[in-house]
C-alpha cells in the first residue's frame, strides 16, 4: 500500500525567498528526520518530494532516505523514486555539530552533480552538543546555490514549526499571510447555507452581514499587529526614545534583527546604490575579530544575510560600488547581543 501526498497547510513549514520562490517542509518529515538524526556523527541523504511551477514556483518536501556513506547515492535515488508513492528526488539534507550555516565546497559540489535543476533544495541541520537543532534552507537556480552565503536559520523543530516561525511561515501558499485569516472567514460567511425559501432569505440581504464581518476582521487585524508591534509605554518614555534604526531612511537601509545565537542582518534590495551596484563587501568585526563577507549583484539584491556573531557588541559595515566606481557606505554599531 502506497501513501499518497496531499496538501494540508497545517502540516508544512514554508519558507519564502525573496524572489517568490517557496520551499514547504513536511512537519511529519520534520519529526521522523530529527529522530534519526545521529547524535555524535554526520546524517546525510536524499530529499524526496515534489515540485510545481504553476500558479507559483515551489518545491514540497515530504520524506526523505538516509544514506550511508557506503552506500551508493545514485541506486538509492533511483529506488526511491519508483517506489510507487510518486515522489522524486527534489534535494538532499545533512547535519553537522559545529560551524557556520553556510555551504561548504562539499555541498556545493553535490549540487552541481546531482541537483542542478532549478527548484531543487538543500537542508543544513545543526546539531548543538547542547540545545535545540537549526536548520538552514538552500535552493539552486539559474545554475548557482542561493543564497550565497549564510541561509535563514529556523528551529528544527516540527512543533515549534507548528505554531509559525517569525517572517516566513505562511498559513497557505496559494494565499498571502495576512489575507489569508480575512479571506477564510469570508468564505465561510459567503458558503453558510442559505435560509429555507419560506423565510423568504436572499443571498443579496446576506450581503450588508458579510460586509460588516469583513470591516470587524479588517479592524481586529490591524489591532493586533499595531499590539505585536508597539510594546505599551508611557508617552514620557515613548518621546524620549529615538526612533529604531530601520525606520531612518538611509542609502542602503542597513540594520540588524538579533535572534538566539544568531543575527540577521539586512538591507534594502531596491535602494537606488544596491540596484545600481556591481559589487559589495561586508565586513563585521567585534572581539578583536573581523570576518569579511563578499557580495555580487544576485547576493546583493538578496537583501539579507545570516550571521553567527562572535561577540556580544559588533561593528558592521557594508560598501557597495557601481560599475563607474562610485562607492555608498552604512555602518552600523549592534551591542548587547544575548
Amino acid at each position: 500500500m502506497t501513501t499518497q501526498y496531499g496538501y494540508d497547510h497545517a502540516n508544512y513549514y514554508v519558507w519564502r525567498t525573496p524572489d517568490g520562490f517557496s520551499i514547504h517542509v513536511g512537519l511529519r518529515m520534520v519529526r521522523e528526520l530529527s529522530a534519526q538524526i545521529s547524535p555524535s556523527g554526520e546524517t546525510c541523504g536524499i530529499l524526496l518530494g515534489r515540485a510545481m511551477t504553476t500558479p507559483f514556483a515551489a518545491t514540497i518536501a515530504d520524506d526523505f532516505l538516509v544514506i550511508a556513506p557506503s552506500e551508493d547515492f545514485e541506486t538509492a535515488r533511483s529506488a526511491a523514486e519508483n517506489d510507487g508513492r510518486g515522489l522524486r528526488a527534489i534535494g538532499y539534507f545533512r547535519s553537522q555539530h559545529d560551524g557556520q550555516m553556510k555551504l561548504d565546497a562539499r555541498d556545493l559540489q553535490t549540487f552541481d552533480k546531482w541537483f542542478k535543476e532549478d527548484g531543487n533544495v538543500g537542508l543544513l541541520i545543526q546539531v548543538p552538543r547542547h540545545g535545540d537543532s537549526e536548520a538552514a534552507l538552500f535552493y539552486w537556480q539559474d545554475g548557482q546555490a542561493r543564497p550565497r552565503e549564510f541561509g535563514f536559520g529556523f528551529p528544527f523543530d516540527a512543533a515549534r514549526l507548528a505554531d509559525g516561525h517569525p517572517g516566513w511561515r505562511f498559513p497557505d501558499p496559494l494565499e498571502p499571510a495576512e489575507k489569508a485569516p480575512l479571506l477564510s472567514a469570508l468564505r465561510q460567511t459567503l458558503e453558510t447555507p442559505a435560509a429555507a425559501p419560506s423565510d423568504g432569505i436572499r443571498w443579496s440581504r446576506l450581503l450588508p452581514t458579510a460586509a460588516l464581518v469583513v470591516i470587524a476582521i479588517i479592524a481586529t487585524q490591524a489591532l493586533l499587529i499595531s499590539k505585536r508591534t508597539k510594546p505599551t509605554e508611557s508617552p514620557a518614555t515613548e518621546a524620549a526614545k529615538p526612533a529604531p534604526a530601520s525606520a531612518r531612511v538611509t542609502p542602503l537601509g542597513l540594520q540588524a534583527i538579533s535572534q538566539p545565537r544568531q543575527m540577521e542582518i539586512r538591507w534594502n534590495p531596491v535602494a537606488p546604490a544596491i540596484l545600481s551596484a556591481v559589487r559589495g563587501t561586508m565586513s563585521i568585526s567585534g572581539a578583536g575579530i573581523t570576518d569579511g563577507i563578499r557580495f555580487d549583484t544576485l547576493a546583493l539584491r538578496e537583501g539579507y544575510i545570516d550571521y553567527t556573531p562572535k561577540a556580544n557588541d559588533l561593528h558592521i559595515r557594508f560598501e557597495v560600488r557601481a560599475a563607474n566606481g562610485v562607492a555608498t557606505t552604512e555602518s552600523i554599531q549592534v551591542a548587547g547581543l544575548p
